[in-house]
């Protein structure tokens, strides 16, 4: 008989990943991980230790996921900004129960008064906000009012790909980009910038 693979963190960590990327978060338990990985769970709490670390482990992988989306997004035509934010709504359409997992579960919880309610759980504060920062005209912005503009701009982004998400609502990235300046530019304006 050859000799038994041994289970590393990093295999659970991939077989806890692939069953929330296809069956959702509800589907995460150490059972179904276990038949995965064609184990009893005891190896599974030996080497992880608890079902939490496994769940944010798993949130951090969602997490490097919907980056990868936001920041390869590319089109020339558009503004990185606004590329992030299509990339964003391309992960909403293309990864449904990881946009489910980080968005709808209320797992994560947002603090508006800390929190940038997509930058600090995928790109981190610094790396999304120097996508908003490209522009000339965010510079005017006090902090409180970039604060203010990110969080809106954000909660309209999670309605949109929350509605793309559940095929609530059928848009083409054109109309999504549209959609995403048109609010952009009202929130500016709301703030006393204009274009």
């Amino acid at each position: 008989m050859p000799p038994k693979a041994e289970l590393t963190k990093e295999k659970i960590m991939n077989a806890a990943f692939g069953l929330v990327r296809e069956e959702g978060l509800e589907a995460l338990t150490t059972r179904r991980i276990a038949q995965r990985l064609h184990c009893s769970t005891q190896p599974i709490y030996s080497v992880c230790g608890s079902m939490e670390e496994i769940r944010s482990g798993v949130y951090e992988m969602i997490s490097e996921c919907a980056t990868a989306y936001m920041t390869g997004y590319k089109d020339d035509h558009k503004s990185s900004a606004l590329n992030l934010a299509l990339g964003f709504m391309l992960f909403a359409q293309k990864e449904k129960q990881m946009f489910r997992a980080l968005y709808l579960t209320g797992h994560l919880q947002y603090n508006p008064d800390k929190d940038m309610l997509l930058g600090v759980h995928l790109l981190g504060e610094e790396a999304s906000g120097q996508y908003f920062r490209s522009s000339s005209r965010i510079h005017k912005l006090s902090a409180e009012q970039r604060r203010r503009t990110y969080m809106k701009l954000s909660i309209y982004l999670v309605g949109i790909g929350t509605m793309l998400n559940t095929g609530t609502l059928q848009l083409d990235m054109d109309e999504v980009a549209e959609m995403v300046n048109e609010m952009y530019e009202m929130l500016l304006a709301k703030e006393g910038i204009q274009g």
